[in-house]
């Protein structure tokens, strides 16, 4: 039995809840028709939207409100009329006309071309002198005044009994055959490779051994040391006896340090500069004594440095050696190589002549000599 006056009440919560959960399903469903009519929407011209639905022939105007209309899309410009089309006609190849001009490659310095004769003995007068290089097929003639162990082939005044060879003519004779013809007269002279001055002159001018003793190779050869300033006097003395004798170019040999032998037992210590500033140093001071004379000053190398630049034994280096040469005489497998660093060292400044010999590193004593390329 229900107590008087308490009924139940039911209220009316429950149809407000359906109400609001109808609304919230037909919201979502229109949001869901809505996104999918998207894809069948275009947009007119002046701003509005058009529904092309594919299962309707016709299409349905939408109005809708400013703020969901996209802003309207700039009409592309019609194209501008350019004129009647150019055709670009280039002309047949190799006439030069409309082509760009191809990328010049780098060009290597070219050999020179320079003919001598090796002389193993001077003629007795310039006629003969003459007619000998004609013979050969030269225009001048090559003659060691000083050789690779420092033997001196002429009546010096510079170099010590020891050192001259018996039997070579005085400097006067060699003068009037070198100016008394028109050929091309080079003298050879070797440098710092030396069995007599080194020997007489060991504190002053030669390698040492630790011991102060002169340093001696495996086939008892001596050197001289180009860090002394007396050992590049006494080179640089001969090559300016060589251009007193009429000499127009000086060719030097062994512009090196020695790299056989017992090279451990040398004794640098003592050396005030590295290797490749003593022979840079040498040969700036050899150009400045020779400036007067206007003799030339050539090189002869090795392909190895050509190819290699410098050899941390015999302190040759390409760079520092090129500035201060006017030739390089070299026997090279690979010449367009061997030209392109030569040019390279050189940098900025004058380029040496290279000059192409047959021979292997050492070059011949005598005989033709056929340099050109």
């Amino acid at each position: 039995m229900a107590t008087k006056g308490y009924q139940s009440y039911r209220g009316r919560g429950g149809l407000l809840k359906g109400l609001a959960a109808a609304v919230l399903i037909l919201i979502l469903l229109a949001a869901c028709a809505f996104m999918l009519a998207l894809q069948y929407v275009t947009y007119t011209d002046d701003g509005g939207m058009r529904l092309d639905l594919p299962f309707l022939e016709k299409s349905i105007e939408l109005n809708l409100p400013v703020f969901f209309r996209p802003a309207p899309q700039p009409a592309e410009p019609e194209p501008a009329d350019e004129g009647p089309e150019i055709e670009l006609i280039i002309e047949g190849e190799g006439d030069g006309e409309g082509e760009a001009p191809a990328p010049e490659e780098p060009q290597a310095p070219a050999a020179v071309e320079r003919r001598l004769v090796a002389l193993a003995q001077l003629p007795a007068d310039p006629a003969a002198l003459a007619a000998q290089v004609e013979a050969a097929g030269a225009g001048g003639f090559v003659w060691t005044a000083r050789d690779r162990t420092g033997g001196v082939n002429y009546a010096s005044g510079e170099a010590i009994a020891a050192a001259l060879t018996a039997g070579g003519p005085d400097m006067e004779t060699v003068k009037a055959l070198c100016e008394g013809t028109e050929v091309y007269a080079v003298a050879r002279l070797g440098c710092f490779h030396d069995n007599s001055y080194a020997f007489a002159n060991m504190a002053e001018a030669a390698i040492c051994q630790k011991n102060g003793y002169v340093w001696y190779s495996g086939n008892s050869d001596h050197w001289l040391d180009p860090d002394k300033a007396e050992a590049r006097r006494y080179v640089i003395a001969l090559a300016v006896e060589c251009a007193q004798m009429g000499f127009d170019e000086v060719l030097l040999d062994d512009v090196s340090y020695p790299v056989e032998g017992k090279l451990q037992k040398i004794d640098y210590s003592k050396n005030t500069l590295g290797k490749t500033e003593a022979l840079t140093l040498f040969l700036t001071e050899l150009r400045q004594a020779l400036e007067p004379y206007g003799a030339r000053v050539s090189l002869a190398l090795d392909e190895t440095l050509l190819l290699a630049g410098s050899g941390a034994d015999s302190g040759q280096s390409l760079t520092a050696f090129a500035p201060l040469a006017d030739a390089v005489y070299t026997a090279a497998a690979d010449p367009g190589t061997a030209r392109l660093q030569l040019e390279a060292a050189a940098g900025e400044g004058p380029c040496p002549d290279l000059v192409l010999v047959a021979s292997a590193a050492a070059l011949p004593a005598e005989g033709s000599w056929c340099l050109a390329e």
